[in-house]
């Protein structure tokens, strides 16, 4: 598939999956009240942020550096640095099962079984898809990357309601499991064929895993930075309206940060084709990208301090609307969202990776304190605003 091509398919999904994450974040409330609510975030937060530490960053040396072969070797690349991470991956999911098991052996009035077990078998199966999106990735089928996030987001969406109904609380968090297996089935089914007739000379590029253990810590310091809210909310209010305010506004933002973030991951590819014609074509690509996405984002943020009022409790129900407070630092934040992403694209394309940690690990450290002084004050605002 073409560049161009690839990444209309992969803004194709992209577009699906803020289709269904805007569904999430409004019909889930609606159904679950704000307290089961903010639970089932607390646990997607959880996984998400579990399974990007332990990928640790393959993602992005796939897209860094199996394009940058010669094509009758990429397949190689792919399948050498797939098979050279599959143990690793293994004990990584014992570690974090153990950890899990410790968790519920010392603290069972904080941690249930039954959900400890949900998220770990998530987990298991989220960094499984993982392995296989990220050579579709690596190799330009970038909508199996995309299309894969709208899959998981769709069965949660489907699953969840379902649930919730036959087994009430109790069952909810078995949704996740049910929107890993689905992210799971797609990528076998895209792209379980890809490595056949691959090569098994091609060697692994001297510092392509230094790379991806930079960029993965700076996706995961990233993450930790928007997941922090519900996070932080769940830590200080357990199970309350607050975390459940705080888990639909940081929702949002997160949502609105990863289809930016994702657009200039699924474009990567294409820039370092680019990249090795000029420097200065793949960086007026993403400056043109990142200026589109800051205009866009202005306009929804105008839009919604004219609309947040009437229409919150029209979309979630009444119950959310005393978390109003809550969602006006979300407002503030869209405009900037795209503006440390610009510096994560261009750091891509330098193969300085640290620039993009330096700048994710500024992020977080500024939540960690903002909050840390916020939360005492103002509660659920003081946690999106720390965001801010």
């Amino acid at each position: 598939m073409a560049g161009g091509a690839a990444r209309t398919a992969a803004v194709q999904g992209k577009t699906i999956e803020i289709v269904t994450q805007a569904l999430m974040v409004t019909l889930l409330p609606r159904l679950l009240g704000p307290v089961e609510f903010g639970r089932l975030m607390v646990a997607v937060a959880v996984v998400t942020l579990t399974s990007v530490a332990i990928s640790l960053g393959a993602p992005a040396a796939f897209a860094r550096f199996v394009p940058a072969e010669p094509t009758d070797r990429r397949r190689g690349l792919a399948r050498a640095m797939t098979r050279h991470l599959l143990g690793i991956r293994t004990v990584q999911l014992v570690i974090a099962a153990a950890l899990a098991v410790a968790l519920v052996l010392m603290l069972p009035q904080r941690f249930a079984a039954p959900d400890a077990g949900w998220v770990v078998s998530a987990l298991a199966i989220d960094v499984a898809a993982v392995l296989g999106a990220q050579i579709a990735l690596g190799l330009g089928l970038t909508w199996v990357w995309s299309f894969r996030i709208a899959i998981k987001n769709a069965a949660l969406l489907l699953s969840v309601p379902a649930i919730y109904l036959l087994a009430g609380p109790a069952g909810l968090l078995a949704g996740i499991v049910v929107s890993a297996a689905a992210g799971f089935v797609f990528t076998v089914w895209t792209s379980g064929r890809l490595l056949r007739g691959a090569r098994s000379d091609v060697a692994i590029p001297a510092g392509a895993f230094r790379y991806g253990i930079v960029a993965g810590l700076a996706a995961f310091v990233g993450q930790a930075t928007y997941r922090g809210p519900v996070l932080a909310a769940g830590l200080v209010a357990g199970a309350s309206d607050q975390t459940g305010f705080v888990a639909l506004a940081s929702s949002i933002a997160l949502a609105v940060m990863l289809a930016v973030r994702e657009l200039f991951t699924v474009s990567l590819p294409e820039m370092v084709e680019q990249w090795g014609q000029g420097p200065g074509r793949a960086e007026r690509l993403t400056r043109r990208i990142g200026w589109w996405s800051i205009a866009v984002l202005t306009a929804g943020a105008v839009a919604g301090v004219a609309l947040i009022r009437p229409l919150l409790p029209l979309i979630v129900g009444q119950e959310f609307l005393a978390g109003l407070g809550v969602m006006v630092p979300i407002l503030v934040l869209l405009p900037l969202l795209p503006l440390p992403l610009l510096g994560w694209q261009v750091a891509a394309l330098q193969l300085r990776p640290h620039v993009a940690l330096a700048i994710n690990a500024a992020g977080v450290v500024a939540f960690v304190a903002a909050a840390a002084l916020l939360i005492p004050v103002w509660g659920g605002v003081g946690a999106t605003a720390g965001l801010v």
